[in-house]
């Protein structure tokens, strides 16, 4: 939907449209993009005859996703990976090009290809919003047990830190899922850890300990059903 929504954009205005749509903010310079007026819908837009450092682009005015995926660190330098999947929009399109200058280049998404103005979004999403997520996570988890860690609080808190700081770029977040994925001995180091505060809290510490042992160095025995061949 992102990329179709971005071809009408781009058809709309690169096709000679003289009348700013209602489904993307327009922008225009006539200093190479130091200062950007906002055209109100249904404006004209202008040629910028005989002025090489005039001209115009398009910024979405939709609901848009992405998604980052990285390694987060916690507590005792424990690594995990981080997948978060968002929902943002531009709501200061002047503000957004001045965080993601690059897009308000000289013959900028009016006059190239729709595949190249979808690849550029994704390219703000990295530099704008991957990046923030990025900081934002390790600077909350780095200090977290992750035997404790919630990922439904570390998610919220996401959110409102990164929200914060993106509104002032021009971009709000609407909505952000966290999923934290651990690997076989970190999962076994938090269950066993479970564990043994349940056995502590039961007041049987010590024979929850030699369970936990126990089960550690038991041989693991995998079983498949296979169908049967008839003699």
């Amino acid at each position: 939907m992102k990329n179709v929504m971005v071809v009408f954009a781009v058809l709309i205005l690169s096709a000679g449209c003289m009348r700013t749509p209602s489904n993307v903010y327009v922008l225009s310079t006539t200093d190479c993009g130091a200062t950007w007026q906002k055209l109100d819908v249904g404006a004209s837009i202008p040629k910028h005859v005989g002025n090489p450092c005039g001209y115009t682009v398009a910024i979405p005015n939709w609901p848009m996703a992405g998604g980052v995926v990285f390694k987060t660190q916690f507590s005792k330098k424990v690594m995990s990976l981080a997948n978060l999947s968002y929902t943002y929009g531009v709501t200061n399109p002047i503000a957004f090009i001045n965080a993601a200058r690059y897009l308000g280049k000289m013959g900028g998404s009016l006059e190239i290809s729709a595949e190249s103005v979808g690849g550029q979004y994704e390219m703000a999403e990295n530099i704008i919003i991957d990046r923030l997520l990025r900081e934002v996570t390790t600077e909350i988890t780095r200090n977290l047990e992750i035997v404790d860690a919630n990922p439904a609080e570390i998610e919220d808190a996401i959110f409102e830190k990164a929200k914060d700081v993106l509104d002032r770029k021009g971009v709000t977040l609407s909505d952000l899922a966290l999923v934290i994925e651990n690997d076989e001995q970190t999962r076994l180091a938090i269950d066993a850890a479970t564990a043994v505060r349940v056995y502590e809290a039961a007041g049987i510490r010590e024979v929850g300990e030699q369970i936990i042992a126990a089960r550690a160095g038991a041989t693991q025995i995998t079983v498949s059903n296979s169908p049967q061949m008839n003699p």
